[in-house]
């Protein structure tokens, strides 16, 4: 009977297939990190770097907590029932956040943000990403900020080493 229910260890549902950080294998992995590119315009930032000086903020999505981790065994079983309730709940992770003004970075922040399918969106404190326009929104208001794209995740974690206030602790 295992054999006859197709395995799946996460969302894969076409209709999320275009979906901001969504893959061809589904939902971002638990093991993987990603970092997003958030600034003010009309249209999605198209830098491959995190850029030398301007206004942005960038935030670097976290590997899932080994808590969380957890959570996708019990997931894996879910999904080869039913998927459209794991696309409505998400999964949470942790993300730093640098903001970014006039070429400072201010000190990291912690967040905690979910990932959703259903409504396509991503929770990042105060700031949510549409995941199928990519606009940056204010959580609360819906207010228009801006637009996000992903970022090379070695070529931003370099960028985050030389500029963060953190960087070389």
């Amino acid at each position: 009977m295992v054999l006859a229910v197709p395995a799946r260890a996460q969302v894969t549902v076409d209709a999320y297939r275009d979906y901001f950080l969504y893959g061809p294998f589904g939902e971002v992995c638990t093991m993987c990190e990603v970092i997003v590119l958030c600034r003010a315009g009309e249209i999605p930032p198209r830098e491959e770097l995190a850029p030398p000086e301007g206004d942005f903020t960038l935030y670097h999505i976290q590997k899932r907590t080994f808590w969380s981790q957890m959570g996708t065994i019990w997931e894996w079983f879910v999904s080869n029932i039913r998927q459209d309730g794991l696309a409505a709940r998400g999964h949470t992770r942790p993300v730093h956040v640098y903001r970014v003004t006039g070429g400072s970075w201010s000190p990291r922040e912690i967040v905690e943000a979910r990932l959703v399918l259903d409504p396509g969106v991503l929770e990042l404190g105060e700031r949510n990403i549409d995941r199928v326009t990519r606009a940056w929104v204010g959580a609360d208001t819906d207010a228009g900020l801006g637009f996000c794209s992903r970022l090379p995740l070695w070529d931003a974690l370099e960028s985050i080493d030389a500029n963060a206030p953190e960087a070389g602790r």
